[in-house]
Protein backbone atom coordinates (compact mmCIF):
# COMPACT_ATOMS: atom_id res chain seq x y z
CA UNK A 1 0.00 0.00 0.00
CA UNK A 2 1.54 3.38 -0.62
CA UNK A 3 1.92 6.06 1.54
CA UNK A 4 0.89 9.52 1.71
CA UNK A 5 2.41 12.16 4.15
CA UNK A 6 -0.88 13.33 6.56
CA UNK A 7 -0.26 16.95 5.20
CA UNK A 8 -0.50 16.01 1.68
CA UNK A 9 -3.54 13.90 2.34
CA UNK A 10 -4.81 16.55 3.83
CA UNK A 11 -4.49 19.38 1.45
CA UNK A 12 -6.19 16.87 -1.19
CA UNK A 13 -9.17 16.18 0.69
CA UNK A 14 -10.07 20.19 1.41
CA UNK A 15 -9.60 20.73 -2.14
CA UNK A 16 -11.68 17.49 -3.15
CA UNK A 17 -14.10 18.87 -0.84
CA UNK A 18 -14.23 22.11 -1.67
CA UNK A 19 -14.93 21.40 -5.36
CA UNK A 20 -18.20 19.52 -4.44
CA UNK A 21 -19.36 22.18 -1.87
CA UNK A 22 -18.72 20.00 1.14
CA UNK A 23 -17.82 20.67 4.56
CA UNK A 24 -14.76 18.39 5.33
CA UNK A 25 -14.30 19.33 9.40
CA UNK A 26 -17.10 19.28 12.51
CA UNK A 27 -16.86 20.54 16.04
CA UNK A 28 -19.45 18.23 17.89
CA UNK A 29 -19.95 19.73 21.43
CA UNK A 30 -20.94 16.87 22.86
CA UNK A 31 -21.77 18.59 26.01
CA UNK A 32 -21.34 22.05 27.97
CA UNK A 33 -20.46 19.92 31.38
CA UNK A 34 -17.20 20.18 32.68
CA UNK A 35 -15.57 19.37 36.18
CA UNK A 36 -14.24 23.19 36.05
CA UNK A 37 -15.93 26.51 36.38
CA UNK A 38 -12.80 28.07 34.75
CA UNK A 39 -13.16 32.31 35.18
CA UNK A 40 -12.31 32.80 31.83
CA UNK A 41 -14.62 30.23 29.67
CA UNK A 42 -17.53 31.69 27.06
CA UNK A 43 -19.35 28.13 27.82
CA UNK A 44 -19.67 27.81 31.69
CA UNK A 45 -22.81 29.39 31.95
CA UNK A 46 -24.27 26.53 30.13
CA UNK A 47 -22.82 24.19 32.71
CA UNK A 48 -25.41 23.73 34.75
CA UNK A 49 -28.18 20.87 35.60
CA UNK A 50 -30.87 22.37 34.33
CA UNK A 51 -28.92 23.05 30.75
CA UNK A 52 -27.18 19.72 30.75
CA UNK A 53 -30.50 17.69 30.93
CA UNK A 54 -31.22 19.35 27.15
CA UNK A 55 -28.52 17.94 25.76
CA UNK A 56 -28.65 14.98 22.93
CA UNK A 57 -28.56 11.31 24.35
CA UNK A 58 -26.48 8.84 22.74
CA UNK A 59 -29.19 7.42 19.86
CA UNK A 60 -29.48 10.83 18.71
CA UNK A 61 -25.83 11.81 18.93
CA UNK A 62 -25.43 8.41 16.43
CA UNK A 63 -27.87 10.02 14.36
CA UNK A 64 -26.35 13.09 13.73
CA UNK A 65 -22.84 11.18 13.45
CA UNK A 66 -24.50 9.09 10.60
CA UNK A 67 -25.69 12.36 8.74
CA UNK A 68 -22.34 14.13 9.52
CA UNK A 69 -20.70 10.91 7.53
CA UNK A 70 -22.47 10.98 4.14
CA UNK A 71 -22.45 14.90 4.34
CA UNK A 72 -18.72 13.74 3.70
CA UNK A 73 -17.08 15.04 6.89
CA UNK A 74 -13.39 13.73 7.75
CA UNK A 75 -12.33 15.11 10.54
CA UNK A 76 -14.17 15.23 13.63
CA UNK A 77 -13.66 17.06 16.78
CA UNK A 78 -15.11 16.15 20.01
CA UNK A 79 -15.31 19.21 22.02
CA UNK A 80 -17.53 20.96 25.21
CA UNK A 81 -17.57 21.55 27.99
CA UNK A 82 -15.65 18.56 28.17
CA UNK A 83 -16.81 15.50 26.49
CA UNK A 84 -15.34 13.18 28.78
CA UNK A 85 -17.70 13.80 31.24
CA UNK A 86 -20.55 12.04 29.12
CA UNK A 87 -21.31 8.31 30.45
CA UNK A 88 -21.72 7.51 26.93
CA UNK A 89 -18.68 9.15 26.10
CA UNK A 90 -16.07 5.58 24.63
CA UNK A 91 -19.60 4.55 22.85
CA UNK A 92 -19.88 7.60 21.07
CA UNK A 93 -16.32 7.74 20.56
CA UNK A 94 -16.37 4.16 19.39
CA UNK A 95 -19.30 4.60 16.98
CA UNK A 96 -17.50 7.49 15.13
CA UNK A 97 -14.29 6.11 15.07
CA UNK A 98 -15.55 2.59 13.29
CA UNK A 99 -17.22 5.22 10.77
CA UNK A 100 -13.83 5.83 9.88
CA UNK A 101 -13.74 9.76 11.30
CA UNK A 102 -10.21 10.81 12.20
CA UNK A 103 -10.88 12.41 15.70
CA UNK A 104 -9.99 14.94 18.04
CA UNK A 105 -11.00 15.04 21.66
CA UNK A 106 -10.21 18.00 23.54
CA UNK A 107 -10.65 18.24 27.50
CA UNK A 108 -8.84 19.55 30.31
CA UNK A 109 -7.52 15.68 31.71
CA UNK A 110 -9.78 16.35 34.74
CA UNK A 111 -12.04 13.41 33.38
CA UNK A 112 -9.67 11.37 32.11
CA UNK A 113 -10.18 7.57 33.82
CA UNK A 114 -8.32 4.44 33.78
CA UNK A 115 -10.90 2.85 31.76
CA UNK A 116 -10.90 5.74 28.60
CA UNK A 117 -7.35 6.04 28.84
CA UNK A 118 -6.93 2.03 28.32
CA UNK A 119 -9.66 2.52 25.29
CA UNK A 120 -8.36 5.22 23.45
CA UNK A 121 -4.77 3.41 23.74
CA UNK A 122 -6.23 0.21 21.85
CA UNK A 123 -8.34 2.70 19.45
CA UNK A 124 -6.16 6.02 19.12
CA UNK A 125 -7.63 9.46 18.18
CA UNK A 126 -5.60 11.57 16.00
CA UNK A 127 -4.60 13.87 18.64
CA UNK A 128 -6.17 15.02 22.35
CA UNK A 129 -6.09 18.65 23.08
CA UNK A 130 -5.74 19.54 26.38
CA UNK A 131 -5.75 23.07 27.80
CA UNK A 132 -3.12 23.33 30.39
CA UNK A 133 -3.50 26.97 32.01
CA UNK A 134 -1.11 26.62 34.89
CA UNK A 135 1.64 24.17 36.70
CA UNK A 136 1.09 25.26 40.06
CA UNK A 137 -1.70 23.80 42.34
CA UNK A 138 -2.73 27.52 43.58
CA UNK A 139 -2.98 28.85 39.79
CA UNK A 140 -4.41 25.58 38.47
CA UNK A 141 -7.48 25.85 41.41
CA UNK A 142 -7.84 29.41 41.52
CA UNK A 143 -8.51 29.36 37.49
CA UNK A 144 -10.43 26.38 37.11
CA UNK A 145 -12.46 27.35 40.56
CA UNK A 146 -12.38 23.85 41.77
CA UNK A 147 -10.61 22.30 44.85
CA UNK A 148 -8.46 19.36 44.37
CA UNK A 149 -8.65 19.40 40.23
CA UNK A 150 -4.81 20.18 39.93
CA UNK A 151 -4.34 16.78 41.33
CA UNK A 152 -6.71 15.01 39.44
CA UNK A 153 -6.13 16.78 35.77
CA UNK A 154 -1.97 15.64 36.21
CA UNK A 155 -3.45 12.61 36.94
CA UNK A 156 -5.58 12.62 33.74
CA UNK A 157 -2.53 14.02 31.56
CA UNK A 158 -0.15 11.03 33.27
CA UNK A 159 -2.45 8.30 32.35
CA UNK A 160 -2.37 10.31 28.70
CA UNK A 161 1.31 10.45 28.55
CA UNK A 162 1.96 7.08 30.08
CA UNK A 163 0.23 5.21 27.23
CA UNK A 164 2.03 7.75 24.65
CA UNK A 165 -1.51 8.96 23.05
CA UNK A 166 -0.98 11.72 20.76
CA UNK A 167 -1.08 15.17 22.74
CA UNK A 168 -0.94 18.46 22.26
CA UNK A 169 -1.31 21.13 25.11
CA UNK A 170 -2.58 24.62 24.82
CA UNK A 171 -2.43 27.76 27.30
CA UNK A 172 -5.43 30.26 27.69
CA UNK A 173 -3.16 33.34 28.31
CA UNK A 174 -5.09 35.04 31.26
CA UNK A 175 -4.42 38.18 34.12
CA UNK A 176 -4.25 34.84 36.06
CA UNK A 177 -1.62 32.87 34.54
CA UNK A 178 0.44 35.27 33.13
CA UNK A 179 3.42 35.23 35.74
CA UNK A 180 3.30 31.53 35.52
CA UNK A 181 3.95 31.67 31.65
CA UNK A 182 7.54 30.66 31.41
CA UNK A 183 6.91 27.82 33.99
CA UNK A 184 4.45 26.45 31.61
CA UNK A 185 6.58 26.46 28.51
CA UNK A 186 9.33 24.49 30.59
CA UNK A 187 6.39 22.16 31.49
CA UNK A 188 5.24 21.54 28.12
CA UNK A 189 8.15 21.47 26.36
CA UNK A 190 10.22 19.17 29.00
CA UNK A 191 7.78 16.53 27.81
CA UNK A 192 8.77 16.85 24.46
CA UNK A 193 5.78 18.97 23.33
CA UNK A 194 5.31 22.41 21.64
CA UNK A 195 3.85 25.40 23.75
CA UNK A 196 0.98 26.44 22.25
CA UNK A 197 -0.04 29.85 24.20
CA UNK A 198 -3.41 32.21 22.69
CA UNK A 199 -4.11 35.47 24.36
CA UNK A 200 -7.75 35.90 22.97
CA UNK A 201 -10.30 35.62 24.96
CA UNK A 202 -14.51 36.87 24.26
CA UNK A 203 -17.68 36.88 26.32
CA UNK A 204 -19.40 34.29 26.99
CA UNK A 205 -22.44 32.75 25.38
CA UNK A 206 -24.79 34.73 27.47
CA UNK A 207 -23.26 37.87 27.19
CA UNK A 208 -21.82 37.66 30.79
CA UNK A 209 -18.41 39.71 29.94
CA UNK A 210 -16.30 38.13 33.09
CA UNK A 211 -13.79 36.60 30.75
CA UNK A 212 -13.33 39.82 28.50
CA UNK A 213 -11.84 41.46 31.90
CA UNK A 214 -9.26 38.33 32.07
CA UNK A 215 -7.47 39.78 29.04
CA UNK A 216 -3.86 41.07 29.24
CA UNK A 217 -3.29 44.30 27.92
CA UNK A 218 -2.32 44.52 23.97
CA UNK A 219 1.13 45.61 24.55
CA UNK A 220 1.88 42.55 26.72
CA UNK A 221 0.48 40.26 24.07
CA UNK A 222 2.77 42.03 21.76
CA UNK A 223 5.83 41.43 24.13
CA UNK A 224 5.45 38.31 24.64
CA UNK A 225 4.98 37.37 21.12
CA UNK A 226 8.28 39.39 20.50
CA UNK A 227 10.10 37.07 23.50
CA UNK A 228 8.14 33.64 21.77
CA UNK A 229 9.03 34.70 18.53
CA UNK A 230 12.20 32.35 18.34
CA UNK A 231 10.69 28.97 19.52
CA UNK A 232 7.83 29.35 17.34
CA UNK A 233 5.38 29.83 20.43
CA UNK A 234 3.38 32.94 19.29
CA UNK A 235 0.47 34.51 20.72
CA UNK A 236 -0.15 36.35 17.41
CA UNK A 237 -1.06 33.19 15.10
CA UNK A 238 -1.73 34.44 11.69
CA UNK A 239 -3.84 31.90 10.61
CA UNK A 240 -6.67 33.49 13.74
CA UNK A 241 -6.50 36.89 11.59
CA UNK A 242 -9.41 38.19 9.24
CA UNK A 243 -9.32 37.16 5.46
CA UNK A 244 -6.97 40.26 4.09
CA UNK A 245 -9.26 40.67 1.66
CA UNK A 246 -10.76 43.84 3.23
CA UNK A 247 -11.29 46.10 -0.13
CA UNK A 248 -12.32 45.89 -3.56
CA UNK A 249 -11.15 47.53 -6.93
CA UNK A 250 -14.04 49.26 -8.47
CA UNK A 251 -14.25 48.05 -12.15
CA UNK A 252 -15.07 51.18 -13.45
CA UNK A 253 -13.11 53.49 -11.62
CA UNK A 254 -9.70 51.82 -10.54
CA UNK A 255 -10.53 53.49 -6.81
CA UNK A 256 -10.22 51.18 -3.79
CA UNK A 257 -13.89 50.76 -2.30
CA UNK A 258 -14.81 49.07 1.10
CA UNK A 259 -15.66 45.73 1.13
CA UNK A 260 -19.18 45.25 3.23
CA UNK A 261 -19.13 41.67 3.65
CA UNK A 262 -19.51 41.45 7.00
CA UNK A 263 -17.92 37.74 7.14
CA UNK A 264 -14.38 37.61 6.09
CA UNK A 265 -13.48 34.15 8.28
CA UNK A 266 -13.44 30.99 7.27
CA UNK A 267 -16.99 30.14 8.15
CA UNK A 268 -18.46 31.36 5.15
CA UNK A 269 -15.94 29.10 3.42
CA UNK A 270 -18.43 26.25 4.07
CA UNK A 271 -15.38 24.13 5.17
CA UNK A 272 -16.80 23.37 8.28
CA UNK A 273 -19.49 22.63 10.42
CA UNK A 274 -20.29 23.37 14.28
CA UNK A 275 -22.90 21.38 15.99
CA UNK A 276 -24.26 22.21 19.75
CA UNK A 277 -25.53 19.62 22.52
CA UNK A 278 -28.81 19.79 21.27
CA UNK A 279 -27.92 18.57 18.39
CA UNK A 280 -28.32 22.65 16.32
CA UNK A 281 -26.07 23.56 13.69
CA UNK A 282 -25.05 27.06 14.28
CA UNK A 283 -22.79 29.44 12.16
CA UNK A 284 -19.60 28.89 14.71
CA UNK A 285 -19.14 28.87 18.37
CA UNK A 286 -19.84 32.31 19.52
CA UNK A 287 -22.94 33.08 16.76
CA UNK A 288 -25.61 30.66 18.52
CA UNK A 289 -28.38 32.12 15.73
CA UNK A 290 -29.58 31.10 13.35
CA UNK A 291 -29.31 27.13 14.51
CA UNK A 292 -31.06 24.55 12.69
CA UNK A 293 -31.78 21.45 14.48
CA UNK A 294 -30.07 18.22 12.62
CA UNK A 295 -32.26 15.72 14.45
CA UNK A 296 -34.74 16.97 11.63
CA UNK A 297 -32.82 18.36 8.80
CA UNK A 298 -29.68 16.58 6.73
CA UNK A 299 -26.36 18.77 7.07
CA UNK A 300 -26.05 19.21 3.51
CA UNK A 301 -30.01 21.23 3.98
CA UNK A 302 -28.75 22.73 7.20
CA UNK A 303 -25.24 24.31 6.04
CA UNK A 304 -26.96 25.67 3.00
CA UNK A 305 -29.15 27.87 4.59
CA UNK A 306 -26.44 28.96 7.57
CA UNK A 307 -23.92 30.06 4.64
CA UNK A 308 -26.98 31.43 3.01
CA UNK A 309 -27.85 33.86 6.18
CA UNK A 310 -23.47 33.97 6.25
CA UNK A 311 -22.77 35.18 3.03
CA UNK A 312 -25.94 37.46 2.59
CA UNK A 313 -24.48 39.40 5.96
CA UNK A 314 -23.36 42.85 4.64
CA UNK A 315 -22.74 45.95 6.84
CA UNK A 316 -25.49 48.07 7.91
CA UNK A 317 -24.52 50.48 9.78
CA UNK A 318 -21.44 53.09 9.84
CA UNK A 319 -19.39 50.52 11.95
CA UNK A 320 -15.67 51.90 12.48
CA UNK A 321 -15.02 48.57 11.12
CA UNK A 322 -16.38 48.90 7.92
CA UNK A 323 -13.63 51.12 6.57
CA UNK A 324 -10.57 50.50 9.00
CA UNK A 325 -7.55 50.20 7.51
CA UNK A 326 -6.28 47.72 9.84
CA UNK A 327 -9.13 45.21 9.06
CA UNK A 328 -6.81 43.15 7.61
CA UNK A 329 -4.59 42.41 10.59
CA UNK A 330 -7.27 42.38 13.35
CA UNK A 331 -8.06 39.65 15.11
CA UNK A 332 -11.57 40.74 15.96
CA UNK A 333 -14.51 38.85 14.04
CA UNK A 334 -18.29 39.21 13.90
CA UNK A 335 -18.69 36.42 16.57
CA UNK A 336 -16.45 37.93 19.08
CA UNK A 337 -18.65 41.01 18.56
CA UNK A 338 -21.92 39.84 18.75
CA UNK A 339 -21.34 37.70 22.35
CA UNK A 340 -19.50 41.26 23.59
CA UNK A 341 -21.38 43.93 22.09
CA UNK A 342 -24.95 42.32 21.06
CA UNK A 343 -24.12 43.38 17.51
CA UNK A 344 -21.83 41.70 14.83
CA UNK A 345 -20.91 45.07 13.62
CA UNK A 346 -19.03 46.37 16.67
CA UNK A 347 -15.48 47.25 17.00
CA UNK A 348 -14.37 46.09 20.34
CA UNK A 349 -11.31 48.51 21.71
CA UNK A 350 -9.10 45.93 22.47
CA UNK A 351 -8.73 44.00 19.59
CA UNK A 352 -8.51 47.25 17.81
CA UNK A 353 -5.40 48.23 20.20
CA UNK A 354 -3.71 45.16 19.75
CA UNK A 355 -4.02 45.29 15.93
CA UNK A 356 -2.36 49.21 16.12
CA UNK A 357 0.36 47.82 17.71
CA UNK A 358 0.86 44.45 15.81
Amino acid sequence: MQEIQYRNFSLKTHKKNWHLKSPNVCQFELTFRCGFHCKHCYADCYNKPDFIKNELDTEKIKLILDKVYNAGVIWLCFTGGDPLTRKDFLEVYSYAKIKGFIITVFTNGYSMTKQIADYLKKNPPFVIEITLNAVTRKTYEDIAQVKGSYDKAMDGLKMITQRKLPLKLKTQVTKDNLEELLKIKDFVEDLGLNFKPSSFLHARLDKNLTPCSLRIKPEEVVELDKRLWDTGDRLLDDDCRLMPNSENQSPKTGHRIPNIHLFSCAIGGGDGVHIDPYGNLVPCGCIREPRINLCRESVEEAQKNILTWVRSRTFTTDSKCRICQMKATCYRCPGKAMVEKGNLEAEIEWFCELARLS
